[in-house]
């Protein structure tokens, strides 16, 4: 019964043997390359100048937000100051309107967080997009089997990496 277990055994491990070894031969002969899919996105002239689009719809968003937190700042200052003096009526007309002014504030800074992360959903779709076009030909035109993004690796050569040629072809890609 140990002869047989161990001649099972003794099989399985050459079998085991024989089937890496063939799959080592044949990856010799695959074509493989890898590209940093991150860098070569944010490298592109066009994704550049979405995020200065983005940054300057953000500032714009931001600028008004600030104006309208001042207002509010403002205004609470000026009723600390006046509501000894002020009607318990007009009092309460103008903590409503700073409570009005409060929640108009944070729809204000909701809404810009929406506008600026669908614009930027927006822009990595379109970015997506291209970028799988101009893979899928690169891949084919120079005859790779297989294309990878680089965080799969633990180590790849240098040498396999394409993500300067993609990044040109981008660019060059309107």
């Amino acid at each position: 019964m140990m002869k047989k277990i161990n001649i099972k055994a003794l099989l399985i491990s050459i079998s085991a043997v024989f089937v890496f070894g063939l799959a080592s031969v044949q990856a010799a002969e695959l074509k493989i390359g890898y590209i940093d899919i991150k860098t070569a996105l944010e490298s592109t002239a066009e994704y550049q100048q979405g995020m200065k689009r983005l940054k300057a719809l953000s500032n714009k968003r931001i600028k008004a937000l600030k104006a309208l937190k001042e207002k509010i700042s403002q205004s609470e200052k000026d009723l600390m100051g006046q509501s000894l003096a002020m009607s318990q009526e007009n009092l309460a007309q103008r903590q409503q309107k700073l409570k009005e002014m409060g929640k108009n504030f944070r729809r204000m800074q909701q809404d810009a967080q929406e506008e600026l992360s669908a614009a930027k959903n927006r822009m990595d779709i379109a970015a997506m997009a291209k970028f799988q076009k101009v893979m899928i030909a690169y891949g084919k035109g120079h005859h790779f089997d297989m294309l990878m993004p680089k965080p799969v690796f633990i180590y790849a050569n240098p040498k396999l990496d394409v993500t300067g040629d993609i990044i040109k072809l981008l660019d060059a890609k309107k």
